[in-house]
Order: C-alpha cells, then sequence, then structure tokens
C-alpha cells in the first residue's frame, strides 16, 4: 500500500514539474509573438513612412501623386509658399518618425533584443 502511495506522490510531482515546464515554454512563445508584432507594426510604419517620403518629394519636385494615378505626368511649379508648407510637414514627420524609432528601439532594449 505505502508503494502504491509513493508511485502516486512521484506522479503528482512529475506532472506538477511537467506542467511548469510547460507553463514557462507558452511564456516564452508569448513573449516571441509579442516581440514579432512590435517589429511588425514598427515594419508597417517604416514602410508608410518611406511613402509619405516618395509623396513629399513628387510635391516638391511639383508632381502630385493623384495627378499621376490618373495618368497626368505633368509638373506644375509649386509656390514658395506650398513649398515652406511641404517642408513644415516634413519636418513635422520626420521628429515623429525619429520619436517612433526611439521608442521602438527602447521597447526592444527593454525585451532585452538586439
Amino acid at each position: 500500500m505505502k508503494i502504491i502511495i509513493v508511485i502516486i506522490f512521484l506522479a503528482l510531482i512529475g506532472y506538477i514539474l511537467e506542467q511548469r515546464r510547460h507553463i514557462k515554454f507558452l511564456n516564452q512563445v508569448n513573449f516571441n509573438q509579442e516581440t514579432r508584432h512590435i517589429m511588425v507594426k514598427h515594419q508597417q510604419y517604416l514602410l508608410e513612412h518611406q511613402i509619405d517620403t516618395y509623396k513629399f518629394a513628387l510635391e516638391t519636385l511639383g508632381y502630385s501623386q493623384e495627378q499621376i494615378n490618373k495618368g497626368d505626368y505633368t509638373r506644375h511649379e509649386p509656390s514658395p509658399e506650398h513649398l515652406q508648407k511641404i517642408v513644415e510637414e516634413f519636418q513635422h514627420n520626420q521628429s515623429i518618425y525619429r520619436s517612433k524609432n526611439i521608442q521602438f528601439e527602447t521597447e526592444l532594449e527593454l525585451r532585452g533584443v538586439e
């Protein structure tokens, strides 16, 4: 009878240890998925920023994205006021871009990802 109790007790200890190992594994998987989600979100932001940069370049040169999409490739000389507005908007977006990059790098450092 004592042997059966010892075997059951050892089996329960083994089961508890296996559950703890499985919990650690699931925590690591969850951590990796969250990290991957952060990286994907940042990559999407980088692509959006790159597209906006191309739009600003087109507008600075006097082209309109909407007109190009319609097949009109004519160049219209932008006014100095319009150029100033474009530059201010671009500088504002650049400051947002820098802060998002710092935020992304900080999140990765806090997670221990290099």
